[in-house]
């Protein structure tokens, strides 16, 4: 484990040649990219000692988080570690060094690939995570009086010259650009370079020891490392370019524009305009040398500042001072994590930065319901506090909510001051969106995404209830991730938290099915699940019991073979009755008195993805009403007569077929007017249609709600 994250990473060099008559002799150092340092790279004793080495090549499950030139680190699950007696150079595949193996000069490595190494070294000692174990202020709500963050001029019509005013508090500024309207930063995801520049003047109070150095590289290795870890579907690798830059200047705690005092003559040093024109312009070049997907700088100094650390929203830099004011060097991390959040879009949620509730940011447009200053019961976030933590709002706000996987779960709020619909879909990436309809505003309009637990990583699939607890109604949920079925749930107080998801069974596959039955009491909760062997894996939760213990796993109905998916309910007759998909066929279950589940009738052929059955409110017993996609296109629709002997079942009815392959679907009875209302998700997006009413039980068109 590197630094104090739950994570495990590992280092190693890549592109270089060993020749075993004399290590490392053949690996020649390589130009520095770009405008060159105003400083030579700090010497490097050696790589002997480096913890651990791992072939990347060799081990495609391993991750990259940060590349430094050559040196890489990488995240990887234990299992896909290679120890260090396993990488002796006669194991090695060509081009690849051990770093605890071969001793390099200082020549033999730049002063990104020095000072990344050092870093990944410093945050694998047991001194770093002591540090960290009892680090300064840990928790505390962050303490400025004022906002961190600040406008910037825009990135079209800089000043040739000068720099603007000093900052001043800002609630948003302009996203930033690469000089010629291309966006460095915009949503968290992929690759992002990173531009280290720490500027020096010409006494040694203004100075970085070489340990500072390192010290500095090593805590935003950490911070950026923890943001990695939030969402490994994201695919975040960040790329650094490290400079060191010392001015001539001596310190002038009564300059104009603090900031523009050093930075002008550091770009100017570095080669770029000596204005805020050359800031963008060294982000855009870094942009394009590194080939990553976005870019940002960030500064760190010991020349006065007007304030400790700023940035702001969409970049295209921060600025940090070394001292890090109160929060002290070993909170570097987490103040360079919180700024790193305003670059890709984040807010601030402490009540001094004057932050409301409401507002829309980010690449969704979602509020700042977090916001301590507003919030009763804020939650725990870097946002808001040195803590390495992550609200159910900041997610959307750094721009992970795109696209949507598996299956959408649809609940009706039986409640009047509830919203209209909740909706809980699988992310493409990882965790889980929840959007939800507005029933208090006109045509009834989605809000959202609301990000749900992206530590949890790729969900599989998902049924949701809204239950009888915590008045007026939790929602509950389970999920798949691979073959392992947990569950978490939502109260529905003021704070509508979500809590981590707990694992319920291994074992099982495809889409599950989750009810509150009128059994007990309380109502217990019934669980259908297709088994990842054979036929269906039944469980339940006693609501009536301490502790609310969930039973053992049961088998039923292994003659079914695989089952991809099932759908379950509680009738008005009193059994359990499901429909499950087995191939193309849907076929009708049902468990009566003898609390047994059995095979009824297969009453449709094509169909694919999920079926969803729910009783509407259609005829005097109430109608089962069945919708899956189809096997080819669109979506079909099935009913139930249960005022009829025999229960027939309807004809087929297709709708929804411009939506092309249909993956996935939920189905409800709004209650409001009895519409039969479907999500539907086609790819990575999800459309609504619905079906009036008498005579013409017409499907509208779909239209995209996400």
């Amino acid at each position: 484990m590197a630094g104090d994250l739950p994570a495990d990473e590992s280092v190693l060099l890549e592109s270089v040649t060993y020749r075993s008559d004399t290590p490392g002799a053949a690996l020649a150092r390589p130009a520095q990219p770009g405008p060159a340092s105003a400083t030579p790279a700090p010497a490097l004793v050696g790589l002997a000692g480096a913890s651990r080495f791992v072939p990347l090549r060799a081990r495609p499950n391993l991750r990259p988080l940060h590349s430094y030139g050559r040196v890489r680190v990488v995240a990887a699950a234990p299992g896909d570690l290679i120890p260090p007696a396993a990488t002796r150079p006669g194991a090695l595949e060509p081009g690849l060094v051990a770093p605890d193996t071969v001793a390099l000069d200082a020549g033999q490595l730049n002063l990104t690939e020095n000072l990344g190494l050092g870093a990944f070294r410093l945050r694998d000692s047991d001194a770093f995570r002591q540090i960290k174990a009892a680090r300064p202020r840990d928790g505390e709500p962050w303490d400025h009086d004022h906002p961190c963050v600040f406008p910037v001029p825009p990135p079209a019509g800089s000043p040739a010259a000068g720099s603007g005013t000093a900052p001043t508090p800002a609630a948003v500024t302009p996203r930033a650009g690469d000089g010629s309207g291309g966006a460095t930063q915009n949503y968290m995801e992929g690759s992002i370079a990173v531009g280290l520049i720490m500027v020096e003047g010409p006494t040694a109070d203004l100075q970085f020891t070489p340990a500072e150095r390192t010290k500095f590289v090593a805590e935003v290795q950490n911070g950026l490392s923890w943001w990695a870890s939030q969402n490994p579907a994201a695919g975040i690798t960040f790329a650094y370019d490290i400079r060191i830059v010392r001015l001539t200047r001596p310190a002038n705690p009564g300059a104009t524009d603090l900031e523009a005092y050093w930075r002008d003559p550091a770009m100017a040093s570095l080669g770029f305009a000596a204005n805020f024109k050359g800031v963008y312009d060294y982000v855009g070049d870094l942009k394009k040398r590194l080939a990553t997907q976005w870019s940002y700088a960030g500064f760190v100094t010991k020349y006065p500042l007007s304030y400790f650390a700023y940035s702001a929203i969409g970049g295209p830099r921060l600025v940090m001072s070394y001292a890090n004011d109160g929060w002290g060097p070993d909170n570097l991390d987490r103040v360079f994590a919180h700024e790193t959040g305003h670059i890709f879009g984040a807010v601030d949620e402490y009540k001094a930065a004057g932050c409301t509730c409401g507002g829309a940011f980010g690449r969704f447009g979602v509020p700042n319901g977090n916001c301590d200053g507003c919030n009763p019961s804020p939650e725990v976030c870097i946002m808001r506090s040195n803590a390495f933590a992550l609200c159910r709002y900041t997610p959307s706000h750094v721009g992970w909510g795109t696209g949507v996987v598996a299956n959408p779960a649809m609940v009706v709020n039986r409640f009047q001051d509830l919203d209209d619909i909740d909706l809980v879909t699988p992310a493409s990436y990882s965790g889980l969106t929840h959007i939800w309809r507005d029933k208090a505003a006109p045509n009834y309009p989605w809000r959202g995404p609301e990000r749900i637990s992206p530590a949890t990583g790729p969900v599989d699939a998902i049924a949701l209830i809204q239950s009888h607890f915590d008045y007026p109604g939790s929602l509950e949920a389970v999920i798949r991730t691979g073959s392992v079925l947990r569950y978490l749930w939502r109260d529905s107080l003021a704070t509508k938290r979500w809590r981590a998801p707990t694992q319920i069974t291994t074992g099982v596959s495809g889409v599950p099915s989750f009810i509150q039955s009128r059994y007990g009491t309380n109502g217990n909760f019934e669980l259908l699940v297709p088994s990842a062997t054979r036929g269906l894996v039944s469980m339940w939760r006693n609501n009536d019991a301490a502790g609310y213990p969930w039973s053992s796993p049961a088998t039923v109905l292994p003659e079914l073979g695989l089952v991809p998916a099932v759908s379950h309910l509680h009738a008005n007759g009193g059994n359990l009755e499901g429909v499950v998909r087995v191939g193309a066929k849907l076929t009708h279950i049902y468990r009566a008195a003898d609390q047994r589940w059995h095979q009824s009738v297969t009453f449709a052929d094509g169909a694919g993805g999920n079926p969803v059955m729910i009783q509407s409110s259609f005829g005097t017993v109430g109608n089962f009403e069945v919708v899956a996609p189809r096997a080819d296109a669109g979506l079909v629709h099935y009913a139930r007569n249960n005022d009829v002997p025999g229960f027939p079942w309807s004809a087929p009815a297709v709708f929804g077929t411009s939506l092309g392959r249909v993956d996935a679907v939920t189905l409800v009875q709004n209650t409001r007017d009895d519409n039969l209302e479907v999500v539907a998700r086609a790819g990575d997006r999800l459309y609504l249609i619905w079906r009036g009413g008498a005579p013409s039980f017409a499907w509208s068109t779909p239209t995209r709600i996400l």
